[in-house]
């Protein structure tokens, strides 16, 4: 009956051909390719570049032979259905945004010579802090501080993916890679902002993830992407295609994991950390085999012992959930480790906690430990240290030269380190404290004890915001300023834990909550050799974009307000803003094409900067925005 359906509707009209294949395709199709194409086990079909890479007469093969060796079944079905089949495939690309020109998508080769050659790769942003130091410096100088003014939108991309988007972009040889929440990926002509292809993972219905359903972006290596997933998977992907070439699982949903961090590629490698640290789970940090997916080792952020009491290291949290950093001379990875659990109960984990709050150094041939340092020993405040490390590599420290690596925390403080061997150089406020009174000569923070959450409640500054959230500080080697994204605020912390139980005391809260009306943020600029404040500007809300500098004299960040913003990197003085529509978690990236350097942001909010929610932001814009990429560049003839 379908084959005289299909024959009747390709004799009268291609629109009725299609039709008839539509209803073909969803009885047959739909269930790997999705409802309208748009990928799920199957690839995405509405892929503008793939619908040209293959002729009406391939995919009629495809359709009635399969493909042997994939999940591609043959359809038994005769020409005439299959023909209208395609007629419906047809349709499903022609209203989108054309790319730039009519070649087949393009080969992607991003080999590790390449990622580590940074300064011949400068047209592109190849890494989600643009090199192995996270330093998110551009040398682009075409839009300067004289004509940042003229900067306009040429493009928008709308994922049409809800919860909004916080990934930083790849750009590699004019297709932009961009991740949403909800593990989606999407390549785009950098040229036009037409959509290349599209994955989408299909997830369980059971998840365990804090803070939302965000992804912060992809890795890639030679002509692969790799994707950590909310089912705690690490994915790679043809970057040509977006087909999965192999797919591993880091841990399971039941252990309470998930993945949201962009992976860190170096040679031959795949270095990603888990989330996890807010349920009972134990932190790690894996490598994996480029090539395989293979595991090569694993590092996990809690050890047994002094530092732990009884079996609490088991379930002791220490979520590795940003990206890392890596000194190719030194064959070090550094990382970042989150907070311990339970959260605020110091007296369910008595000790300092290790590794949880710090950094590690790590061998990265065999994730033996180098070195570690401890940012906030015994965390009772949520003060995950997992904040970026940006390396510094000539920091002028008592007279000499230091290799070193600079972190702004979540407990307020600004730190330098020597990455060779973790000497703590020195660490500032850049926030207003109060849990600490100083330092010990070898870095150990002198914690008031005062200030440890209690069952009566007591109020800290920072607060559970931190100082500065995860999202990325910037630094330039011309001005040898950090460009850091800041958050003024105070909590009082409460503690019904396992003391307070145990005298009998009848049940209070365990958590924060914020002193209203006092959070804001700041946009700030440190010097990177004293940790001293050059500038600052004060924003109404906290700080959730992170920063861009670059050699043209400017600094780029975004607010919870949907403004995308430009400040001399001097002087601090704002030149220049554009606002988005949505409230902006993501950072911003430069890159140059055809000559042309380009600004592009991910605007889009998801989940509350720092905690701040509800009625008490109502500066919040469109909170649950699905999110659009803007692409800017200076209006044309402007100099």
């Amino acid at each position: 009956m379908l084959s005289r359906i299909a024959a009747a509707a390709l004799l009268l009209a291609p629109t009725l051909a299609a039709q008839a294949g539509q209803l073909l395709y969803t009885t047959h199709c739909a269930s790997c390719h999705g409802a309208t194409g748009e990928g799920g086990s199957g690839p995405d079909l509405t892929s503008v570049s793939w619908q040209r890479s293959i002729t009406d007469e391939q995919l009629r093969a495809v359709i009635t032979r399969g493909v042997p060796g994939t999940a591609m079944p043959a359809f038994a079905a005769d020409r005439l259905d299959a023909a209208a089949v395609v007629a419906h495939l047809r349709t499903l690309s022609a209203a989108a945004i054309q790319p730039a020109n009519n070649l087949p998508p393009p080969a992607v080769n991003v080999p590790y010579a390449r990622l580590a050659a940074t300064d011949a790769n400068a047209d592109h942003w190849l890494q989600y802090g643009r090199d192995f130091g996270n330093q998110r410096f551009s040398p682009h100088t075409q839009i300067h501080r004289g004509n940042v003014k003229n900067l306009v939108p040429v493009w928008s991309f709308q994922p049409g993916v809800a919860n909004g988007l916080q990934a930083t972009p790849l750009v590699v040889d004019g297709v932009i890679y961009l991740t949403t929440s909800w593990n989606h990926v999407f390549a785009i002509d950098a040229r036009t902002g037409a959509e290349l292809w599209h994955y989408r993972r299909r997830l369980p219905e059971k998840l365990r993830y804090c803070c939302g359903p965000v992804n912060r972006g992809v890795a890639i290596l030679n002509g692969t992407l790799f994707l950590a997933t909310l089912d705690a998977h690490l994915v790679a992907l043809n970057a040509r295609d977006g087909r999965v070439r192999w797919d591993v699982e880091m841990g399971t949903v039941a252990e309470n994991y998930s993945g949201t961090a962009p992976p860190l590629a170096v040679d031959g490698k795949v270095i990603v950390g888990i989330a996890g640290g807010d349920y009972p789970a134990r932190g790690f940090i894996d490598a994996y085999d480029a090539a395989s997916g293979r595991r090569l080792w694993r590092f996990h952020t809690t050890t047994a012992g002094a530092f732990w009491s009884g079996e609490s290291s088991t379930t002791g949290g220490g979520a590795t959930w940003m990206n890392g950093s890596y000194d190719p001379d030194l064959k070090l990875v550094y990382w970042g480790t989150g907070n311990p659990f339970p959260v605020f109960d110091g007296g369910a984990r008595k000790g300092d906690n290790l590794y949880t709050d710090s950094v590690v150094a790590l061998h990265v041939n065999t994730g033996r430990l180098a070195w570690h340092y401890q940012y906030t020993p015994g965390d009772v405040w949520d003060w995950d240290g997992v904040n970026e490390l940006v390396f510094v590599d000539d920091l002028l420290h008592e007279g000499r030269r230091v290799r070193a690596l600079v972190h702004a925390d979540r407990n307020g403080h600004f730190y330098a380190l020597d990455r060779r061997t973790g000497k703590f150089l020195y660490a500032k406020p850049f926030v207003r404290v109060t849990w600490n009174q100083g330092f010990t000569p070898e870095g150990r923070p002198i914690i008031d004890t005062a200030k440890i959450s209690s069952y009566e409640g007591v109020e800290v500054c920072p607060g559970a915001a931190g100082g500065k959230e995860w999202n990325a500080m910037a630094y330039s080697p011309l001005s040898r300023l950090v460009y850091v994204p800041v958050i003024e605020n105070c909590a009082i912390f409460s503690n019904y834990g396992v003391e307070a139980k145990a005298k009998g005391l009848k049940p209070g809260p365990s958590g924060f909550r914020y002193l209203p009306g006092q959070a804001y943020g700041k946009v700030m600029a440190i010097r990177a050799d004293t940790g001293e404040r050059a500038w600052e500007q004060r924003m109404r809300t906290p700080m959730g974009s992170g920063m861009l500098a670059t050699a043209g004299q400017l600094v780029f960040t975004g607010d919870a307000e949907g403004h995308l913003l430009a400040y001399d990197a001097e002087t601090g003085e704002k030149l220049w803003s554009y606002q988005t529509g949505s409230g902006i978690r993501a950072a911003p990236v430069s890159f140059r094409l055809d000559g042309k350097q380009y600004i592009a942001i991910a605007s889009g909010m998801s989940g509350a900067v720092g905690g701040f929610t509800g009625a008490g932001a109502p500066w919040m814009r469109n909170y649950r925005s699905g999110g659009t990429l803007f692409v800017f560049a200076l209006f044309e003839g402007a100099r």
